[in-house]
């Protein structure tokens, strides 16, 4: 008996990894939102974007910029969240990395039903 309830809750516990997991693959229902843009300035660099809906409700609209670790998952060196009641978001976020010269980008999304868009990556040496 002890060895089912075993493997019930590992399908469990795998399903509820594998859900969490998944992205879904959709903006909110009649939302769009435009391209990222990034940009530097002497190693201090900038990601924005905005979002519109087709109705108000309370959303949460993120921009990112991430640096590009080859084998890993990419490291959030800023982000910044529009935590809004409406039809219109609009994030931006600037940041240094201590020096680092890498591969950066910006990633913008909605929290709930996720698809992002990001930017071109930029080798950047940061300040």
């Amino acid at each position: 008996m002890r060895r089912s309830a075993a493997a019930v809750m590992t399908a469990v516990l795998t399903f509820s990894i594998i859900a969490v997991a998944s992205p879904a693959w959709a903006e909110p229902t009649g939302c769009v939102q435009a391209t990222p843009s990034f940009s530097q300035s002497g190693g201090y660099m900038t990601a924005s974007n905005w979002a519109t809906c087709n109705t108000s409700a309370t959303r949460t609209y993120k921009i990112e910029i991430k640096r590009d670790v080859n084998l890993s998952p990419d490291v959030v060196v800023s982000s910044y969240d529009d935590y809004w009641t409406g039809t219109y978001y609009e994030a931006s976020t600037s940041s240094c990395d201590g020096r680092k010269t890498a591969n950066y980008y910006g990633r913008s999304f909605f929290t709930v039903n996720t698809t992002y868009k990001d930017t071109s990556h930029y080798q950047v040496t940061t300040c």
